[in-house]
Formats: C-alpha cells, sequence, structure tokens
C-alpha cells in the first residue's frame, strides 16, 4: 500500500533543519543573556570598587585636612601593620622623606584645652589636670597629652581620679626641649610645670590622639585609638603616600601629604573581571599645628 504525501511523515532533512533551527536561535538566546550577565558583573565589580576608593578619599582627606600635627611617612611590615619605634609610635619611613611610603601617621585632636592644675618638678611622672566641662570625652590611657606652653608632649600611661574635675595623669614617653642632660623619650618630666593656682597664670594642656592610614596585603587600614578598620581591598598601589616637593626640591611643607590611591577588583564575580581606578589623587594641606613632637 503506498501512502499519499498528505498521511506522510517529516523527511530527515525537514528533521535536521528544524532541530539546526532551534538550536541557532537557543544559541543566539544564550549569547545575549550570558552577555547581558557579563557586562552587569562588570558594572557591579567598576562601581563596587570605585565607590570604596572614594570613600575611602573623601575620609582620608577630611582626617589628614584636620590634623593638628605634621603628618610624616611610615613603614609596613609583612602584615601589613605599622613598624613602631622604641616608643610605641609609628617610626618614621626608612626610605626618602618625600616618599613613596605605604602609611601615614598624624594626630588629632581628642579634648581640651584644660588647666594644669598643680607645680611639678624635675623627674616627677604625674600631673594633676582640671578637666573643661564640654572639651571633650575624658582622657584615656594611650592617648597623647600635650602641653604647648612647655614643649612638652608625653604617652598618658595610666589614670587617677583626684577630684570630680580633676585627673591624675600618668606620663610616659615623655618628650620635650633639647637639654644636654635629657635623652627623648623619658619617663620623667624634664622640666618644671607651674600649675594653675601659680603666679605664672593658666597653663593648658590638650589630649590627642595618634593616628595613621596605612596599605597592606592590597588592604587600605584606618588606625585610630589602637584600633583598626579596613576602608577598601584590592588597593593596587602599596605604596599610594607621597609628600611633595616645591621646585627646589624641598619637602612643601604646606601640602603635607598626596595621595595617587587605585584600586582593582579582580574576583568580585569568580570571573577575573578587573575595575580599576587611577583616577583618585590629591594634595591635603592640614588647617593647624598644635604639636611640637611626633
Amino acid at each position: 500500500m503506498k501512502l499519499s504525501p498528505q498521511t506522510g511523515g517529516y523527511t530527515l532533512i525537514e528533521m535536521m533543519f528544524t532541530t539546526l533551527l532551534i538550536g541557532v536561535v537557543g544559541l543566539v538566546m544564550y549569547s545575549l543573556l550570558n552577555i547581558s550577565t557579563i557586562l552587569g558583573a562588570k558594572n557591579v565589580a567598576v562601581n563596587t570598587a570605585h565607590q570604596q576608593a572614594r570613600v575611602a578619599m573623601i575620609d582620608m582627606l577630611q582626617d589628614l585636612h584636620s590634623s593638628i600635627s605634621s603628618p610624616y611617612l611610615c613603614d609596613v611590615n609583612s602584615q601589613g601593620n605599622l613598624i613602631l619605634d622604641a616608643s610605641g609610635a609609628p617610626a618614621h619611613t626608612t626610605g626618602p622623606q618625600a616618599g613613596p611610603a605605604a602609611g601615614i601617621a598624624f594626630q588629632q585632636w581628642s579634648s581640651g584645652p584644660h588647666k594644669i592644675n598643680n607645680n611639678t618638678a624635675v623627674g616627677d611622672t604625674q600631673i594633676i589636670i582640671t578637666l573643661t566641662p564640654n572639651a571633650g570625652p575624658t582622657p584615656v590611657p594611650g592617648q597623647r597629652l600635650i602641653i604647648p606652653a612647655y614643649q612638652l608632649e608625653a604617652d598618658i600611661a595610666s589614670l587617677g581620679n583626684n577630684s570630680a574635675s580633676n585627673l591624675k595623669v600618668n606620663l610616659t614617653n615623655i618628650s620635650g626641649p633639647a637639654t644636654p642632660s635629657v635623652t627623648y623619650p623619658t619617663n620623667t618630666l624634664p622640666l618644671a610645670i607651674k600649675g594653675t593656682d601659680s603666679t605664672a597664670g593658666d597653663v593648658v594642656c590638650f589630649v590627642t590622639d595618634r593616628c595613621s592610614y596605612t596599605v597592606g596585603n592590597n588592604r587600605l587600614t584606618w588606625n585610630w585609638k589602637g584600633n583598626n578598620k579596613i576602608l577598601g581591598n584590592d588597593i593596587t598601589n602599596a605604596s599610594p603616600f607621597t609628600t611633595p616637593l616645591t621646585p627646589a626640591g624641598a619637602l612643601y611643607s604646606r601640602f603635607v601629604a598626596a595621595i595617587d590611591l587605585s584600586t582593582s577588583d579582580l574576583k568580585y564575580s569568580n570571573r577575573g573581571y578587573k575595575a580599576a581606578n587611577i583616577l583618585l589623587n590629591g594634595q591635603v594641606p592640614y588647617r593647624t599645628k598644635l604639636t611640637t613632637f611626633q
């Protein structure tokens, strides 16, 4: 019995052509979807890296601008932590003074002015200060005590209450005017200080915090009061801090720091997309200088 064309099935050529057509359409649709996914992942990686870097740059500009000491360049160790000197302060960079360096250290105002309450003698390790109301938080160990009139600065080792408004401050790592008989830092006062009750009038002091920004292990870290906070990851410039130079080659003291921050996100979506930012740079002048030493 012979089948008519109306009752016959698809031929092999028709089946192959239909299968090929469906495959091509599916491949085109998959390609379009994959391209959209790639572009979306790239945009997210770029936006994330750029936003991190922009926020970090704004924070650094604000903090350096409000510094009350001359910021200085410093180095980090293999773990990305600041290298400290014998007194526990960030050590100056061992490289060129102008940098580049992986870190920058400075001080910020915390509280004051407070009055020096009692007279102190050479060799003392403690002073009593009268806290000024609404002049900032109560001092804590680890902060710095600055006495501008005597050019004395020291770390606060410990505290003891003397009265409701007075505070006993035990000092360590004291720095002061250079004298032949004193090697700094020292743990005793090299000068006698006249307190508020003396004929010298009010002698004031301020309390500051040591702060720093460092780049180590591709991360930008903010250190304040001994606490570390990571502000950005995938930092590609391991030494972003420099001190600008004048045309004659001297350190430019007005602009205390130049920052050249770049980021690269290599593994945001595990596809190897790279988001780079090399446009964030600036020079930061500080507003005032309250300290003599670091």
